[in-house]
């Protein structure tokens, strides 16, 4: 042990799946008698979380691509914090953590902990081959992104180590109360069918494709009276939840469609969906909040694109659908909606079991650790 912070390195002002997952791994390293702190912006939503959850934290500013307010910031941070190691999301961090390693002459491990797509940018220049091999590890959170990474990025097959997401089984798991307690909140019946998503809600994220999918002309849950939309999650742009919700009212179905905002007690809602939709429209590296309503035991219903094509079998533990095709995502809910309760319950019951036997956050963590040896980080 040691008393030098591993810093979790979130300089944005989002928290979303990315953002949850640095708090949720620096909670673990405290958990286990480690220092963990979370650099960000102060007042940010990261910021409040710190302080619900008992996160330290270290004021940064927010950093979008290369604003060299991140430079003097990170050079603030290794020289007052001498760190035990450094974690960043994004590869707009290596060059302001890189110029004030050399800067502060520190040798401190700076991990890239990358789970978003790798794009099709190379990056193998001369300055990106130097901020690779100086960095400890790159780990991608899907077999899709690390092929990407070794193809586009000039950097060692050796520093790409893909480590699948984990989720807490014990957090998130079917809990028939739930599903009582959420129909009554919102005034449903005992049979009525909730689809539900979660995570940030905007354009991007597939919010009003999957909509559409459900109230539009031909939607899939046009003809069945009983069928709900219910949304867990927090706007990105100011308005955009009154604009779905004058969408659903055109639709005629406003009362079928409920948004119920950010919320830290997701693991109480998850067990109460019927069905758990995601109509992202951009290849997503690997979706924690799938993994969070499957270990839920909810059927999940995705695009085949990105990294979640590796997190379940079609019509196993759920279904996939067409990327960016509303026709096969409405297709595909009308299919979903038409399984039995019995065998809908069966599919939710695999899709817990595939996240407890190979995806548990623990089995997860245990890898991150052996990295953290590996790489030399004190305490470790």
């Amino acid at each position: 042990m040691t008393d030098k912070p591993v810093v979790m390195l979130l300089p944005y002002a989002s928290c979303s799946g990315l953002e949850l997952f640095g708090l949720r791994f620096a909670q673990d390293l405290l958990s286990r008698g480690h220092r963990a702190m979370v650099a960000a912006p102060a007042g940010s939503l990261i910021a409040k979380q710190c302080v619900d959850r008992g996160i330290e934290l270290y004021p940064f500013p927010v950093t979008t691509k290369y604003e060299l307010v991140s430079y003097p910031a990170a050079f603030r941070m290794l020289r007052e914090l001498n760190p035990a190691a450094v974690v960043a999301f994004r590869t707009q961090m290596m060059y302001p953590v890189q110029l004030a390693k050399v800067l502060t002459s520190q040798h401190v491990p700076f991990f890239l902990f990358y789970r978003i797509g790798a794009g099709s940018l190379y990056r193998k220049d001369p300055i990106h081959r130097y901020l690779f091999k100086n960095l400890a590890a790159v780990v991608p959170n899907a077999d899709y992104v690390k092929d990407r990474i070794l193809k586009f990025w000039g950097i060692e097959s050796g520093k790409v180590l893909c480590i699948k997401s984990g989720v807490d089984t014990k957090k998130y798991q079917p809990d028939a109360q739930a599903r009582i307690s959420l129909r009554h909140e919102l005034g449903l019946k005992d049979d009525d069918v909730i689809v539900g998503s979660s995570g940030r809600i905007e354009q991007m994220k597939g919010s009003e494709d999957l909509l559409r999918s459900m109230f539009d002309v031909g939607g899939a849950g046009r003809a069945r009276e009983n069928v709900h939309l219910v949304y867990i999650g927090r706007e990105t742009e100011p308005g955009y939840i009154d604009y779905l919700r004058r969408l659903a009212a055109q639709f005629g179905y406003s009362s079928r469609f409920h948004v119920l905002g950010f919320r830290n007690d997701v693991e109480k809602v998850y067990p109460a969906y019927d069905l758990f939709a995601f109509a992202v429209n951009v290849r997503e590296a690997y979706a924690y909040v799938v993994l969070e309503a499957m270990a839920s035991g909810v059927m999940p219903i995705i695009p085949d694109a990105g990294g979640l094509g590796e997190m379940f079998s079609h019509g196993v533990e759920g279904f996939f659908f067409e990327h960016r095709n509303l026709e096969s995502l409405r297709n595909t809910l009308v299919e979903a909606l038409a399984v039995e309760p019995a065998r809908r319950q069966a599919m939710g019951e695999q899709a817990r079991q595939r996240i407890v036997e190979k995806a548990s956050w623990n089995v997860m963590m245990q890898q991150y650790l052996v990295l953290f040896n590996k790489c030399h980080v004190q305490g470790f």
